[in-house]
């Protein structure tokens, strides 16, 4: 998730606030070793030019839990961003995983999909964002000032109204809550 411009601690705080309040999701810890007890506590610190890492769990419906790590980063004089990421190796625990990661082979990616829509609309309920992307490697790919509709029909997205405005594609998607859409491949 990209909040630009970068340096509003406050918003990325109130983003990790809501993510640690949704019941999706256990943790924030520093350390791996820090699970299940010894929670950081918030507001953290984000300086410029940083990238903090946490670690937490995400529950699937059926009541297992994934690994993942949240990073924190600032770009200065760009965005900061909130990224979740589950390791490729926990998907190989408990799912028919097949490389590479694709919807075709891998149907099972649609309930992760669900988990991280679902996250984003948490989070952007409570301090909105500027763009979301769900997707492997999906880090750095873009942001809020070079996508396009290319990368949009691409790719998994979230996008808040004034993008969708900004791409021509309001209407298009399907309709979250908080007048999100999320255009997915």
């Amino acid at each position: 998730m990209e909040y630009f411009p970068s340096g509003d601690s406050k918003r990325l705080n109130i983003a990790l606030q809501a993510l640690c309040e949704n019941a999706l999701v256990k943790g924030l810890w520093k350390e791996k070793g820090d699970y299940p007890n010894q929670l950081i506590s918030l507001p953290i610190h984000i300086g410029n030019q940083s990238n903090s890492q946490f670690y937490g769990t995400l529950s699937l419906s059926n009541g297992i839990e994934l690994p993942c790590v949240i990073f924190v980063t600032r770009i200065e004089t760009e965005s900061d961003w909130l990224d979740i990421a589950i390791p490729q190796a926990s998907f190989e625990k408990i799912f028919p995983y097949k490389y590479p990661l694709t919807y075709e082979l891998n149907p099972w990616l649609n309930k992760i999909d669900e988990i991280y829509t679902r996250l984003a609309e948490t989070i952007f309920a409570n301090s909105p964002f500027d763009l979301a992307m769900i997707g492997e490697e999906i880090t750095g790919y873009t942001n809020q000032e070079e996508i396009t509709v290319k990368i949009v029909k691409n790719f998994t997205c979230i996008l808040p109204n004034h993008l969708q405005r900004q791409l021509g594609l309001e209407g298009e998607g399907k309709e979250l809550s908080n007048k999100l859409i999320l255009n997915n491949i």
